[in-house]
């Protein structure tokens, strides 16, 4: 009787559980870019960066801020605590930044605010790499491309293989 009861349990609870293969999970850390065209590293780190970080600090939960800035490009990285709800912070970072408009240069343009996400994570990296027929020697009409990594999906070897099938159909 125990074991019949734990079993019909065991077999609810394993189709009423949700099950994912990518859990939505919430990074806590927004990064601000900034784009600034002409513009020197010193000179964008001195009237755009640094008034920036002055509104950015004062952001509830904050663990840390780090700031870089280039030739025409800055960034600002805020890393919250975990368990900040970074939906929230992405609207006050949002709101600090337009505060901090009015002590910018006027051709500025309004920095971009990015929410980290584990979906913004990749998967894989794939490199292809065009090699002349030449280094291969003789027999070989078409140029090869290489795969810098060894894939094991199906579908990509699939689509590998109907490409190859396609450029054999038009020779």
């Amino acid at each position: 009787m125990a074991f019949t009861a734990c079993f019909i349990f065991g077999l609810v609870t394993y189709f009423t559980l949700p099950v994912s293969l990518l859990p939505d999970i919430a990074i806590p850390e927004i990064t601000v870019q900034i784009s600034a065209q002409n513009t020197s590293a010193r000179e964008l780190e001195n009237t755009v960066v640094k008034p920036l970080r002055q509104q950015l600090i004062q952001v509830a939960r904050l663990k840390d801020m780090d700031s870089e800035a280039r030739d025409g490009a800055g960034l600002i990285r805020l890393s919250f605590d975990f368990g900040t709800n970074t939906d929230l912070a992405f609207i006050e970072v949002n709101e600090k930044i337009d505060a901090a408009m009015n002590y910018l240069p006027k051709d500025t343009e309004r920095p971009k605010v990015v929410k980290a996400s584990a979906t913004d994570i990749p998967v894989f990296y794939l490199n292809l790499t065009l090699k002349n027929d030449s280094a291969y020697g003789q027999g070989v009409e078409d140029p090869v491309l290489l795969f810098s990594e060894e894939i094991v999906d199906p579908d990509v070897i699939a689509a590998k293989q109907c490409a190859a099938s396609r450029k054999g159909d038009t020779a």
